[in-house]
């Protein structure tokens, strides 16, 4: 089916991969079930994490790539921050995840071993695959059926058998595999984790004894007497979180440095910032990455791909949309309860000290808890706090290291000059944050393009400053750049074209990426402004509110509401007010936006509000106009409204539809060159909707930086070189917000 004839929900771009962190509040209530359950006071804890890439796939389903890293982001997430041992803890990654491999682990390491009141926890990264109505997973030795079309995946239901077969009831089961195969291994610049299925495929023998067998062992088991007599749907006895449902598809993500699977990703770094203050469904709002389609755009799905054309899809034509992320809770009667005691200490992390040096002067850190934003940016020169967990909060010391070499996931680190000795699983905190100063735009070369089309776009891209061109799906991008019905425009990673980007037909690619030089180093800007997005690490207290009404004359009814983490202790009762920046019903046009900020702090706030469209255009308040001056300024101790009540217009949701990111950025210092460049796009007549577009949005963006930047800060002259820009986390606080236009 043509790129002309897909059907697509518009968007906002210009985040880190062309999308904006959203979460469905199952999926917040997920990461509250799972935290709150990991964190229960048992016996013993063991888990089961399965990840697979090395698949011996080609042509209509591929190898992964994120898998293992789903593996090691659960683990370390599992030792460092609920007190898994790692003796408990059986991993299984590409090749030794064979069916026998995974079933040998099941009976010795789990039902063998796990006695009631035990917590079991088991994850599976890698391709799913359907049978008939049934969900299956794909082990490293399934393949695809042969001649005499028997299928050797692991099924969903025999795994809820297994999990009927642990002694114990608390068991938690993460699934991030797909099921809907639609027609093509790659989506934009990702791998789909479905394997293609056929409705004549048959179950070996071997499942239906295995599935009978472990009928038979649980029999009367509370639950289960029933469908062991029959052969209806088995229902799993504790907690199933699935990354996606069955009409959805399931991607790997390309970050920099690393692929892992974006539910994954998601559900361990919001857990990493867990307080006992805090709901869980703080940080997963803030990841400012890839996440929105992952988590909310149902853009990647074709309307017209029913499930039973899907178990045919590999000979007819090729469906190039990628289903949102979903959320499937399957018998959740656990409850969401408050952290016990045994986790009491704990405090939001930015990851932990996985080794460390002879001298405990140096070690290798783990970073899964910063925000997938800045995460593949972080700079040499950036300093963490490495705490005991298991100190009492009031006793707790510190001691400062700062990064050495970053890549991906990990970073080794130094203790600076004067600080106490390191020691592994000691928590990391924020302190500095560098970002380098010449970062750049990625631009994926879509697989459409002919090689003749990407040489083209290739050169053109090389012409522009601060832009990068890739071929799609061979690493990270922020978005991509391809042709719809004979035009060239952009899209996102997910494929999902950018309002206004594509151009007339017959222009050439060089004049089309010419033309698209505004928009890319508007894409460009956004990116620089969410690499300061830091909820989870900012000193500032500070709480930010939007609220909405259809009339001047209604009732304001709040849409989102967001603390930073790390309030000062006179704050602590905010805390448990923070939610996600989910926006559960679209806004309309003519709706009317209120934005609240309530400053803790014993000093003024400096604000700045910057709304992106699904253009890519940047918008900002016009605070220029009496008595809108003001709106630019917190004061000590007090709130402010924007607009206030005697503005002499109104913050007004326009068009387009789609989504509109509003990323907030708030200092303790005036953003005094910000402010000049942003008084140039005030001059614009004031605009119907209380905002006004930002003609210059990259120079806006550096200049931030520039504002943001602590020339003070005491970094080590050899790691404070002149390209970086060095943030403070106790001077600025970032907090990134999504509503949808209808």
């Amino acid at each position: 089916m043509g790129v002309a004839r897909r059907q697509f929900l518009q968007m906002a771009t210009a985040s880190l991969l062309g999308w904006q962190a959203m979460s469905y509040p199952q999926i917040a209530q997920a990461a509250d079930l799972y935290g709150n359950n990991l964190s229960r006071s048992t016996k013993r804890k063991l888990a089961l994490l399965i990840g697979i890439n090395q698949y011996d796939a080609k042509g209509d389903w591929l190898p992964l790539n994120g898998c293992v890293t789903d593996v090691e982001l659960q683990q370390e997430l599992l030792v460092y921050r609920f007190g898994f041992k790692p003796a408990d803890i059986v991993t299984l990654t590409d090749r030794s995840a064979t069916k026998a491999t995974i079933a040998q682990a099941f009976t010795e390491h789990l039902i063998a071993q796990a006695l009631p009141g035990d917590l079991v926890v088991v994850h599976f990264s890698g391709h799913g695959s359907r049978l008939g109505q049934n969900n299956t997973l794909v082990t490293v030795d399934s393949g695809m059926p042969g001649a005499e079309l028997i299928v050797n995946d692991l099924m969903d239901d025999t795994l809820m058998l297994w999990l009927h077969a642990i002694a114990t009831d608390n068991t938690i089961c993460i699934l991030d595999t797909g099921h809907n195969y639609p027609g093509t291994p790659v989506v934009g610049n990702f791998r789909i984790r479905t394997r293609p299925s056929r409705r004549d495929w048959q179950l070996s023998p071997e499942e239906l004894e295995l599935q009978q067998s472990l009928k038979e062992q649980i029999g009367n088991r509370q639950g289960l007497g029933q469908e062991a007599k029959s052969n209806s749907k088995v229902v799993a006895p504790g907690l199933v979180l699935r990354a996606t449902s069955n009409d959805r598809l399931c991607a790997d993500a390309m970050w920099p440095g690393f692929s892992s699977g974006v539910f994954t990703y998601a559900l361990t770094q919001q857990l990493w910032q867990v307080t006992p203050a805090t709901s869980l469904h703080v940080v997963l709002s803030n990841v400012n990455s890839a996440l929105e389609s992952a988590l909310e755009q149902k853009a990647f799905q074709s309307q017209a791909l029913t499930t039973e054309k899907q178990l045919n899809s590999g000979s007819e034509a090729k469906q190039k949309s990628l289903a949102s992320y979903s959320l499937n809770l399957d018998n959740l009667f656990l409850s969401s309860s408050s952290l016990n005691k045994e986790t009491s200490n704990l405090d939001g992390a930015e990851g932990a000290i996985m080794s460390v040096s002879s001298d405990h002067r140096s070690g290798e850190v783990w970073l899964a808890g910063l925000p997938i934003a800045p995460l593949g940016y972080y700079g040499v020169g950036s300093i963490l706090a490495a705490v005991d967990p298991d100190s009492p909060s009031d006793l707790k010391s510190s001691a400062l290291v700062q990064v050495r070499s970053h890549y991906g996931l990990t970073a080794q680190v130094e203790s600076l000059p004067g600080q106490s000795g390191l020691q592994v699983g000691q928590l990391l905190q924020e302190q500095v944050r560098t970002l380098p100063r010449n970062l750049t735009l990625t631009i994926a070369l879509d697989l459409e393009l002919s090689k003749i089309e990407r040489v083209d776009a290739t050169s053109a891209i090389s012409a522009m400053p601060d832009m990068v061109g890739v071929n799609a799906t061979e690493q990270f991008a922020d978005c991509l750049f391809g042709v719809q019905s004979t035009s060239y425009g952009l899209f996102s990673v997910g494929h999902i074209p950018i309002l206004g980007s594509f151009g007339s037909v017959g222009e050439s690619v060089g004049a089309a990426l010419r033309r698209l030089q505004p928009l890319l180093e508007g894409l460009l800007a956004a990116k620089l402004i969410r690499l300061t997005s830091n909820q989870s690490s900012s000193a500032l207290g500070l709480k930010v509110t939007l609220s909405a009404m259809k009339s001047v004359n209604s009732k304001s009814v709040v849409l989102a509401s967001k603390t930073t983490q790390h309030a000062n202790s006179a704050d602590k009762s905010t805390q448990a007010l923070r939610s996600s920046n989910v926006l559960n019903n679209a806004l309309t046009i003519g709706d009317r936006i209120i934005c609240q900020l309530e400053n803790f702090t014993e000093l003024p706030l400096y604000v700045r509000i910057f709304s992106l469209d699904p253009r890519g255009k940047m918008m900002t308040p016009h605070f220029f106009t009496s008595p809108y001056a003001l709106d630019s300024i917190v004061p000590a101790k007090q709130e402010l409204l924007i607009p206030q009540t005697e503005a002499p217009f109104d913050w007004v949701v326009s068009a387009p539809q789609g989504l509109f990111d509003i990323q907030i950025v708030v200092s303790r210092a005036p953003l005094t060159e910000t402010t000049k460049l942003l008084e140039l796009s005030s001059r614009q007549a004031a605009s119907p909707t209380g905002m006004v577009a930002v003609p210059n949005p990259l120079q806006v963006a550096q200049a931030l930086l520039g504002d943001l930047h602590n020339r003070d800060r005491a970094i080590a002259p050899a790691n404070k070189p002149a390209d970086m820009w060095v943030l403070d986390v106790k001077d600025w606080a970032t907090l990134g917000f999504t509503y949808r236009v209808a």
